[in-house]
């Protein structure tokens, strides 16, 4: 656990803390994070005390009998428009805390039968993008590779250019028959952007360089980025504007089945009614039921989905619905992925 303990810095609040994973990885330091506006700040002191995804308690958090584990990671450094995504890890768990236990697609309490280990957020120490991509790597093969480890890990950014890092993670972790499930507002194909090739415009690039990726939502995408999903054959685009649901679940499913997958949600992948707290917002996204469909057909048809992240949450003051939708969204992926019978639905009570 992350035991806080409140410093200063040049007007910040600094939480600090041993990691749990420093024994196996130099991409964990006890330094912790640094949160930026004072309301995180009082939010961070809210429940310092309670750090575990979604409040558990701490026999349930405990990483040898958690089946579900959390890595934050709240790393920002190439955002092009809005700004906000590094608070977005602590936004996510501080409204986890409010989320419902029970379930009623399957009328149990999923989150006391499976348990959630939450890790220390992966420190920030003023890394450059190729090398954050290298301490994300590091982290996640860890995470897979080590004693204990858990079934599904569930990785909170920040900006989306850490899903490079985290798909290379998995490839290093050694697993086989490999695919990617992205839904985002944008390709993210391009292979460099203002100058970077681990920018969040690059993210889904970098993923095609470890597996294939089937790509939902997408409302925003260049010339380039269509060239080389057309000649690469690595990418499998649904725009947003012609999505069928009775046709692309099909294909998503013959897509999965049998396979190990990489699910990566960009949240702007909803539509911006619903979820303003982004920095890259597009008109004519996702409804809720849709993206649970999307992972209820993933959870029914992959062999496994190992790693699953969420990013680009920017959260805004007095804005909380976005930031619960979110943590709700994310348990109700841990419960299809630990709790659910493959192709048939809830298991039974």
């Amino acid at each position: 656990m992350l035991s806080c303990r409140k410093s200063s810095s040049r007007g910040r609040t600094c939480f600090t803390g041993p990691s749990p994973l420093a024994n196996l990885s130099p991409a964990f330091h006890s330094e912790g994070w640094r949160t930026v506006s004072r309301e995180r700040r009082i939010m961070a002191e809210q429940f310092q005390g309670a750090w575990n995804f979604m409040g558990i308690s701490e026999e349930r958090a405990r990483p040898e009998k958690a089946r579900a584990w959390v890595l934050p990671i709240p790393y920002e450094g190439t955002t092009s428009y809005g700004a906000g995504t590094r608070e977005g890890p602590a936004a996510i768990i501080a409204a986890s805390r409010q989320v419902e236990r029970y379930d009623h697609e399957l009328h149990r309490a999923p989150i006391e039968e499976f348990g959630v280990h939450t890790l220390s957020p992966l420190a920030m120490v003023h890394r450059s993008p190729e090398a954050m991509m290298e301490a994300i790597e590091h982290a996640v093969r860890d995470v897979l590779t080590g004693k204990p480890k858990p079934e599904v890990l569930c990785v909170l950014g920040g900006e989306h250019s850490i899903s490079g890092g985290v798909a290379r993670g998995i490839q290093r972790a050694g697993l086989k028959n490999l695919v990617s499930v992205q839904i985002d507002a944008h390709a993210d194909l391009r292979d460099e952007y203002e100058g970077s090739s681990n920018s969040h415009a690059c993210a889904a690039r970098r993923i095609t360089e470890v597996c294939p990726i089937f790509q939902l939502g997408i409302r925003n995408i260049s010339a380039e980025e269509i060239e080389y999903a057309r000649t690469s054959g690595k990418a499998t685009i649904v725009y947003a504007e012609r999505r069928d649901p009775k046709k692309y679940l099909k294909a998503l499913a013959r897509f999965v089945r049998g396979k190990n997958v990489y699910f990566t949600i960009d949240v702007d992948g909803f539509d911006p009614s619903i979820m303003p707290c982004t920095g890259t917002p597009e008109p004519g996204g996702l409804a809720w039921e849709e993206v649970l469909e999307i992972a209820r057909t993933i959870c029914r048809e992959a062999a496994a989905v190992p790693v699953f992240d969420v990013v680009e949450l920017a959260p805004l003051q007095g804005l909380r619905g976005p930031d619960f939708m979110v943590a709700k969204m994310i348990y109700k992926i841990m419960t299809y992925l630990l709790l659910w019978e493959k192709r048939r639905g809830p298991s039974a009570v």
